[in-house]
């Protein structure tokens, strides 16, 4: 089971192993399209509430709204650095983002949907040393969410019907590695395009 001291100790135990790599593709037009985020911020301003983080554990389901809303697992990694302005600068990795309570799906809130991830929470993290990344959704959750430290980013959203919505632009924006549908659509590399020759 995946747990603070299980991932410490898989990690000095792989430290002078070659480093298992987190698969990572970020969308350039959807992060600089500055008019799309500031309409999806003022989006979940008004149809949101303000987001609230817990530590990913099994044990959290009960503080979590019995309510419809949006989520991400976060994975945030213990580096901290210290900025000018007296705040603290942190890396965070969005590992996957889904909803709760959609149209339609009464009866189905943030609390219920956490309950459905235990499973997933108590993943071996030696697995991330020793085993390719799956490739079905299960799987992959898993294997992604033995990561430490983990959070649980969630919002309470009361207008269902907007709630899908919100999940697909958040997804589209961030492209989480666990997610397999609703990704920006990328193009391969640059270097794939003949360049011109250089005159000498």
């Amino acid at each position: 089971m995946a747990t603070p001291d299980t991932v410490a100790r898989a990690v000095i135990r792989h430290r002078l192993d070659a480093s298992p790599a987190l698969e990572l593709q970020f969308g350039i037009t959807p992060m600089m399209d500055v008019s799309g985020l500031q309409v999806l911020q003022d989006d979940l301003k008004r149809l949101a509430s303000p987001w609230e983080r817990l530590v990913a554990t099994e044990s959290i389901a009960i503080a979590i709204p019995d309510e419809p809303g949006v989520y991400m697992f976060v994975w945030r990694p213990a580096i901290k650095l210290a900025m000018a302005d007296r705040t603290e600068g942190s890396f965070h990795q969005v590992l996957y983002i889904g909803h709760a309570g959609g149209a339609g799906e009464l009866g189905n809130t943030l609390r219920n949907r956490y309950r459905n991830y235990k499973k997933h929470l108590r993943g071996n993290p030696e697995d991330l040393w020793t085993r390719e990344p799956p490739t079905n959704r299960d799987d992959r959750l898993t294997y992604y969410l033995a990561l430490r430290p983990l959070e649980y980013w969630f919002a309470t959203v009361d207008d269902r019907s907007m709630i899908r919505n919100l999940e697909s632009r958040l997804i589209h924006l961030y492209n989480p590695p666990i997610n397999t549908r609703g990704g920006p659509t990328l193009r391969g590399r640059l270097s794939t395009i003949p360049r011109p020759a250089l005159r000498s």
